[in-house]
């Protein structure tokens, strides 16, 4: 089959997209298209962005029915090529979608290309009209000039497009491989010294798994003009989107950059092969519920900051810095005493990528992460680690395409572990459980001289009350232990309140709610709440470090 696609108005940021399909006589042909993407667990519901779309034969217009909200049916009257034709609106920047406009076109093929069940395995070639100045990255074969050709629907909608005159293109080799480095925007940072981080974390991860089946690898960068982060992982390529470009010239901001190009690069191995049996085969129609999101993305975000420190790339005082913030984000929620890691995977799909109501879910990423950590140093203490274990699951289920399930994972830590029991024990409160993992993280860390300290001091409002408020007074959260929980309310506008005439240790609140003027006394108890926590090395800087890299 055969995908054309061209623009009429680059700035309408439509695309017009021309399908060529054979029939035979009487052939019922179904035109799936993809309700959600690798990489992000939530139905998008692509086909509220196509338009005019029409069937025909020979230039003769044929009938066409829907089924249900993104599946096409027809059924070809004689045996011949059959033209589909519609239009896409391309007007979302981030790493999963797409874009047009007068500097660019950007494409992310899952959607808006059909999953023709008729043709599942059969070759895809895609002629695309552009500008004779433009560049394009790719991981798909160009076959000449503007057509390229993916071996699959699996294959095409899992390599990202990206065209532009300004498209600027750096590389660099690790083991047998090329890394090409594409960069949309303005460049604000030493991309020869860039080039060189990417690399040295590159040499690192294959090291650990052995090697990097690939010839070639893109790492595609869209560098925008305002505040955005995002990155998606592909079989050969990744997309990252970041902004804005003038903010990468602070070491802070390049850190973030160069930690989600590491996380997104140990993704070619865990998850864009070493799967769960859910996803080894793309089913992008309908929702697939997982339990492996601790694997798929915990183990991801440990593991791709870990890489930060293992190549040398992040100081060990910046890594603990980079720890101590996934502490705090991961205990000013109270999620985990509400669902575990593995129903919070399971509902990705109703509320994974957007705040949800109060505590009632952990992220699978930074909670997943910090028991990646817990995991890893047990690991190391039984003369093992987490890289030696995603080798393992690399070699088992990676290299064979074989899905694994959560259960696989548990027992193999279990088979690298001197401690089983303990491993069953950790499984059960922390990833099945929702039981607090702040004193077992105390605990592990303190073993390798690092302490983790909980300060009350200064904010009074949110130690000593329980009432975390932004800058406008607007009441954003309540710890659900203090007395404030069932007095106030998430919103209220808190108007005034007098610390130092509070007698009888009650203070006096004068609130708005719902445009309605409140006085509210409320009774402090002795109790403390949300800790701001501070990392300190007991030992020594080399001691602790040495015992988390594991030498």
């Amino acid at each position: 089959m055969h995908y054309s696609i061209f623009r009429k108005s680059f700035t309408s940021q439509f695309i017009q997209i021309r399908l060529e399909i054979n029939c035979f006589e009487k052939q019922i042909i179904h035109l799936q298209l993809p309700a959600w993407r690798p990489g992000r667990y939530e139905l998008a519901n692509y086909a509220q962005k196509i338009r005019n779309f029409e069937l025909t034969y020979h230039e003769t217009k044929l009938p066409w029915k829907k089924t249900s909200k993104d599946l096409w049916e027809f059924i070809a009257p004689v045996s011949g090529l059959y033209v589909i034709q519609y239009e896409y609106y391309c007007n979302q920047m981030d790493a999963g979608g797409c874009w047009s406009d007068d500097e660019q076109l950007y494409l992310n093929f899952s959607n808006f290309i059909f999953d023709i069940q008729e043709g599942k395995n059969e070759e895809i070639y895609i002629t695309i009209e552009l500008p004779n100045d433009y560049q394009v990255a790719t991981a798909l074969e160009n076959i000449e000039g503007n057509k390229w050709k993916a071996g699959s629907f699996q294959h095409l909608m899992d390599s990202p497009f990206l065209a532009s005159a300004g498209l600027k293109h750096f590389s660099y080799d690790a083991l047998d491989s090329k890394f090409h480095v594409w960069i949309q925007g303005e460049i604000h940072f030493d991309v020869t010294y860039f080039q060189s981080v990417l690399k040295s974390i590159t040499d690192s991860q294959i090291k650990d798994f052995g090697e990097f089946p690939a010839e070639d690898y893109h790492f595609i960068f869209q560098l925008l003009s305002y505040r955005h982060f995002h990155g998606v992982e592909h079989a050969f390529s990744t997309v990252i989107t970041y902004g804005p470009a003038y903010a990468l010239s602070d070491k802070s901001e390049l850190d973030e950059l160069i930690g989600v190009s590491s996380h997104e690069l140990y993704h070619f191995w865990n998850v864009c092969r070493i799967r769960p049996s859910g996803i080894l085969t793309y089913d992008l129609s309908k929702e697939v519920y997982l339990n492996e999101g601790l694997v798929m993305e915990g183990v991801t975000t440990y593991m791709g900051d870990y890489y930060l420190l293992k190549s040398g790339y992040l100081k060990f005082e910046d890594y603990i810095d980079l720890l101590q913030k996934q502490i705090q984000r991961e205990f000013d929620s109270l999620g985990w005493r509400n669902q575990s890691i593995v129903e919070s995977s399971f509902d990705l799909w109703l509320d994974g990528y957007k705040p949800g109501i109060p505590d009632k879910k952990v992220s699978i990423y930074n909670r997943g992460a910090l028991i990646s950590l817990c995991l890893d140093l047990m690991l190391k203490s039984s003369g093992s680690s987490l890289s030696e274990l995603m080798k393992e699951m690399w070699e088992k289920f990676g290299k064979t395409r074989v899905g694994y399930n959560l259960g696989d994972f548990e027992n193999l830590i279990r088979s690298l572990s001197k401690e089983g029991e303990k491993i069953t024990s950790f499984f059960q409160s922390f990833v099945f459980g929702k039981e607090d993992l702040l004193t077992l993280i105390k605990e592990l860390l303190a073993q390798i001289g690092i302490e983790i300290i909980e300060n009350f001091e200064g904010d009074g409002l949110l130690h000593h009350w329980g009432i975390r408020k932004d800058e406008s007074g607007i009441i954003t959260q309540l710890h659900p232990d203090s007395g404030a929980y069932a007095i106030l309310m998430k919103n209220d506008k808190i108007l005034e309140y007098d610390f130092e005439n509070a007698t009888n240790d009650q203070i006096n609140f004068k609130i708005e709610r719902l445009g309605k003027i409140k006085e509210v006394p409320l009774s402090k108890n002795t109790k403390k709440y949300f800790p701001k926590f501070i990392i300190q090395i007991k030992e020594d800087d080399i001691f602790s470090l040495n015992k988390l890299l594991g030498e």
